[in-house]
Order: C-alpha cells, then sequence, then structure tokens
C-alpha cells in the first residue's frame, strides 16, 4: 500500500532533495504541494502534476494524505506540525525540529498523546559511511572510542530578508543550522547521548544578527570527549567536511562524508599498540579506504520514516534525540 504524502514549504531544500527522494520509492505518492508563495506553489505543482496551495489547512481539507513533510523556516515548524496532527498526519520536519527545546518537547508531547508518528530531517545518519563509522564502533574496530571532532562549513554571507539571519525567525546561525547536525551525528555514531557542551561563538565576518562561527566541546554519556566547529564564514571549497572518531586500537576519519549527499570517503585504521613507546618513532600504517555509495540519503530517510509506519506503532527515539539536541543548543546560547 503506497503512502500518499503532502509537502508544506515545497521550494527550497524540498524541491531540491526530499521531494525526488520519496518519488524514487514507487510506493510513495506525492499527492499535493503547499508554499505561502503563490508563484513557486503553481511552479511546483506544476512541476509534478499535483495540486498546488498557498494555505495549509486548505490543502489538508482538500486532499487526502497520510503523511507531510514540513521543509519551511525553523519559526513556522510548530504551528504546521501542530495543524498537521489536528487533521491526523504523520509528520516528518526538517531540522532543527523547533527554535528551542520549549516548542520542540511541545511538539514531541502533542504527537506521542495523538500516537502519530514524528520524524525529524537529520538525514546524515543514513549516509552509508556514517553508518559504517557507526557499526565499527559497535564492533570494537577501534577499540574503546576516547575522541570524536566534527567540522561542518558553508559560506553564507549578508543576505537581505533571509530568515536564517534573524535570531526571532532561525532560532540562531552557524550552530542551529550546521552544529545541530553535527551533534546529532556524534551521538548516532557513538550511540550515546552527549551530556554537557561548552562553546564560543560569534558574528566575527557578517553582519547579521546571528552568529557566523562556533566552536564547541561536549562530553558524552560514557566519557567520549569531543570537538566540532561550524562556521557560515569559510568557502565552501576551501572547507572539506570531515568526522574523526579516536580510540584505543585505531581510527575512523570520514571526509567530504556530512552534507546533502552520499560522497566522500573513509579511512579506518586498526593500529593497536602494547608498550609506551618512549622514542615516538611513528610508522605511517595504511589505512583501508571506503567510498560513498552515492545512493539518495533522502530516500533512504524517507524509506526509514515509512518503516516507523508500518509497523503500526510510533517509535520516538529519533525525535527524542531531536529535542535532546534542541536542549543542548539552548545550554550554548543561555551560556555564553
Amino acid at each position: 500500500m503506497s503512502t500518499k504524502w503532502c509537502v508544506i514549504g515545497a521550494a527550497g531544500i524540498a524541491d531540491r532533495r526530499t521531494i525526488p527522494g520519496i518519488l524514487a520509492d514507487p510506493d510513495n505518492e506525492l499527492v499535493a504541494v503547499m508554499d505561502k508563495v503563490p508563484a513557486a506553489a503553481k511552479s511546483i505543482g506544476e512541476k509534478y502534476d499535483v495540486p498546488y496551495f498557498t494555505d495549509a489547512e486548505e490543502m489538508f481539507r482538500a486532499v487526502p494524505a497520510d503523511a507531510v513533510y514540513i521543509a519551511t523556516p525553523v519559526f513556522c515548524h510548530k504551528e504546521q506540525a501542530m495543524l498537521a496532527l489536528r487533521y491526523g498526519k504523520h509528520v516528518l520536519v526538517e531540522k532543527p525540529i523547533a527554535r528551542n527545546e520549549a516548542e520542540s518537547a511541545e511538539i514531541l508531547d502533542a504527537f506521542r498523546r495523538a500516537g502519530k508518528q514524528l520524524g525529524v530531517g537529520y538525514m546524515m545518519k543514513y549516509h552509508n559511511l556514517h553508518q559504517k563509522a557507526r557499526n565499527f564502533i559497535k564492533a570494537g574496530k577501534i577499540g574503546q572510542p576516547n575522541n570524536i571532532r566534527l567540522q561542518f562549513s558553508c559560506w553564507y554571507p549578508d543576505i537581505e530578508g533571509a530568515w536564517r539571519q534573524k535570531k526571532a525567525l532561525s532560532g540562531g546561525g552557524a550552530l542551529m543550522d550546521l552544529g545541530v547536525h553535527c551533534m546529532e551525528l556524534a551521538e548516532f555514531v557513538l550511540d550515546e547521548e552527549i551530556v554537557d557542551v561548552k562553546a564560543f561563538y560569534s558574528t566575527h565576518t557578517f553582519s547579521y544578527e546571528v552568529e557566523d562561527s562556533a566552536v564547541v566541546i561536549f562530553k558524552t554519556k560514557s566519557g567520549v570527549l569531543g570537538h566540532m566547529d561550524v562556521n557560515f564564514n569559510i568557502p565552501d571549497d576551501a572547507s572539506v567536511s570531515k568526522m574523526e572518531i579516536y580510540g584505543t586500537k585505531g581510527a575512523i576519519v570520514c571526509t567530504g562524508t556530512l552534507g546533502q549527499d552520499e560522497c566522500g570517503t573513509m579511512s579506518y585504521l586498526f593500529a593497536p599498540q602494547g608498550d609506551y613507546e618512549a622514542m615516538q618513532n611513528r610508522v605511517s600504517a595504511k589505512p583501508k579506504k571506503y567510498r560513498g555509495a552515492g545512493k539518495n540519503i533522502y530516500t533512504k530517510q524517507v524509506a526509514a520514516f515509512k518503516k516507523l509506519l508500518a509497523a503500526k506503532k510510533p517509535n520516538y527515539k529519533m525525535a527524542k534525540r531531536a529535542v535532546h539536541i534542541q536542549a543542548l543548543t539552548d545550554k550554548i546560547y543561555q551560556e555564553q
């Protein structure tokens, strides 16, 4: 039985990535799209040959659907998720789930009480190399993990009217847009929560009110120490997104894997050591290399969401993690 999808906020990431990801599965059906900009709604509706709307409630009244994908600015997420819930829909909402922990927890609580599935668009966990890294760690292939580092950036200069550059609309800057991805991914690959965070952040290069740079250090439940740096002020070609995990018996380094495509490489080195080497004569061992599979991680994300729907018993593990990530983000913003 196919899953009928409608989309709120059909321009942008929805049109570029998620709608094609939905349609890549023949058991999905796109039944309607909505965008508040009439020209965008019309263009995308005609592109996919589905009814189009500029009002979400009108769409829900007119077109039966099972699930809703929400890809609007963050300040709209709570209101639109709650509206979809009132019409009995399951919801996959883009990350971050909301502007802060309070809004996020309210959304999750409402879906739990209604028994409807809630998913959040942290799609990087579906990258084959990130899943391989998680599996290697769980299998003990780097021994006890001790340290994780993540680096993620994009060039995002001052743009008139950009909602991400306004605190009231976005909830924050580089940390809210990129840092939440890093924290969620770290929790996924290590399979444990981050329990404490400390950070510096600033608007160093541009003139907008949210931060364009942030450096965060954190600690997980078992004591793994982590570091991440996220920036809106490094040119795209000058920065390679990276995740590094170091353990007592080796290391995993994923290069060029943080992003919207299943690309990049993963280096795995098994290098257990016995006694202390006083001379520190290091001989470079040759790591084993793996490559991104090149598949659509948005299709994988939608497939994982559909699997939860098919189970007919809501699972809120990933949504709970999304709320937890917002709690960590709140703590960072409140403490500086």
